[in-house]
């Protein structure tokens, strides 16, 4: 069993007085000796923030800090402190989390306020709107920061329902070692896979809620959005923890979960994410013997077993995982419009080689939103694209492809096999019958 306590350890004091200090240091140099170095303040803030959450993937996120920072102009900023503003938000997100302190996170938005103050001085003529951009989501993130830090205790759930969106198979691994942390701390876990999204229709009984689901267009997949802006029970206040995976930076898709569950009257209490082998093709250009050795690095040991402890620690109540961080980058705006039904049909058309192509419709009894179908023994596309590449990376013969996306990248063969789900639509889909060997495998791991 994971032995977890509500109570922060010397640790996450000793890390909290760290970035304390940073800050501190930082501030006083850009305003009395004028010096700053944003590739230093970056390493440092994300080695501050990865050791005090103990995520390898702060790393990948926090990259985002820097992203801002160049956006600004970089060195040739007028006002370096408003660049580094989310650096030290970031790191005193994350520092004061670990605490679980009620008071400190009240001080979050003053003292980063003052920190700017005292940082840039009072001129901030000539800051430009991204500054201010960049100001104001800061403020968001902090505000969230301090409303997660001053809520009540979550009474100890019993039974959690874990609803589970998982493609490659890499969510739902990443979601089983969440889940035996949870099982681990004595809570009753009902595993529900959200895979084809119309027959989903889940009363969600529990006593709170695990979302799981795989990065797609830097927001989770417009199907499992629409199911939660429309179809999703209301969560009359119960608890939801937002799990996710990336290959990497996911930016602002906690805070777009983070609303969606709010809409629908849930109150999100914490997120945590991995790092999982890139599965589009579309990005996987190179030899192949790279990219075998690529997907063997990943997911990284501690990713898991962090997944394992924050599963533990949310079935006792406890505060666990990572803050909300919000970024001043517009991907979460890009996504969205990109990744829908009025633009994906053109660019993300399905169309098999039928050289290659032996008509066995693993494509047809896998694809979650039913595009697929067999027409004179060739699979054909009819309808929106969820962008799972599903039907490219599990086809056997490597016939499926998507126009202009897929021809050159190297597949994804599923690392965790057993987790991926097949078995074809009820209501739509033709083909042979459905092969079903390791449609529930990950229910069997996760009772």
């Amino acid at each position: 069993m994971t032995e977890t306590s509500d109570k922060p350890g010397l640790a996450a004091w000793i890390w909290f007085a760290c970035a304390a200090a940073v800050c501190a240091a930082m501030a006083w140099l850009l305003r009395a000796e004028g010096w700053g170095n944003a590739w230093l303040w970056w390493a440092i803030g994300t080695l501050l923030c990865t050791g005090a959450s103990r995520s390898p993937a702060m790393f990948f996120e926090s990259g985002f800090a820097i992203i801002s920072y160049l956006l600004l102009g970089g060195a040739g900023y007028a006002h370096p402190a408003v660049a580094y503003l989310p650096i030290v938000a970031m790191v005193a997100a994350v520092s004061a989390f670990e605490t679980r302190s009620r008071f400190v996170g009240a001080l979050l938005l003053p003292a980063c306020a003052a920190w700017l103050y005292l940082a840039n001085g009072p001129d901030f003529s000539g800051v430009g709107w991204y500054g201010w951009v960049v100001v104001g989501m800061t403020a968001v993130q902090l505000l969230l920061n301090t409303a997660d830090a001053a809520r009540a205790p979550m009474a100890p759930p019993k039974t959690v329902d874990l609803v589970v969106c998982s493609y490659s198979g890499n969510t739902a691994h990443y979601a089983k070692a969440f889940g035996d942390g949870m099982l681990g701390a004595g809570a009753k876990v009902n595993l529900l896979r959200f895979h084809y999204w119309p027959e989903f229709d889940e009363p969600l009984p529990g006593d709170a809620l695990v979302l799981a689901f795989p990065v797609v267009g830097w927001k989770p997949p417009w199907a499992m959005v629409a199911w939660m802006l429309f179809r999703m029970p209301r969560g009359r206040g119960r608890p939801a923890f937002i799990l996710y995976t990336c290959a990497g930076g996911p930016e602002n898709t906690s805070l777009v979960t983070w609303i969606l569950l709010r809409l629908r009257g849930w109150k999100p209490v914490g997120r945590a994410w991995g790092i999982y082998p890139v599965n589009v093709v579309t990005f996987r250009l190179g030899p192949a013997f790279m990219w075998r050795f690529l997907d063997r690095l990943l997911p990284i040991g501690s990713d898991v077993s962090l997944a394992t402890r924050c599963g533990a620690e949310f079935a006792r109540g406890f505060p666990t995982g990572l803050p909300h961080l919000v970024w001043a980058f517009g991907l979460w705006l890009i996504g969205p419009l990109s990744d829908n039904k009025y633009f994906n049909w053109l660019p993300y058309r399905n169309y098999a080689w039928r050289k290659r192509c032996n008509a066995c419709g693993i494509c047809v009894r896998y694809c979650p939103v039913g595009r697929l179908s067999l027409r004179d023994g060739f699979p054909r596309a009819s309808g929106t694209c969820t962008l799972c590449f599903g039907c490219v990376n599990l086809c056997p013969t490597r016939s499926m492809q998507l126009v202009a996306f897929t021809e050159y990248g190297n597949v994804y063969k599923p690392k965790f096999r057993g987790h991926v789900v097949k078995r074809r639509p009820k209501q739509k889909g033709v083909g042979p019958p459905a092969d079903t060997s390791g449609e529930h495998a990950d229910e069997a791991a996760v009772p």
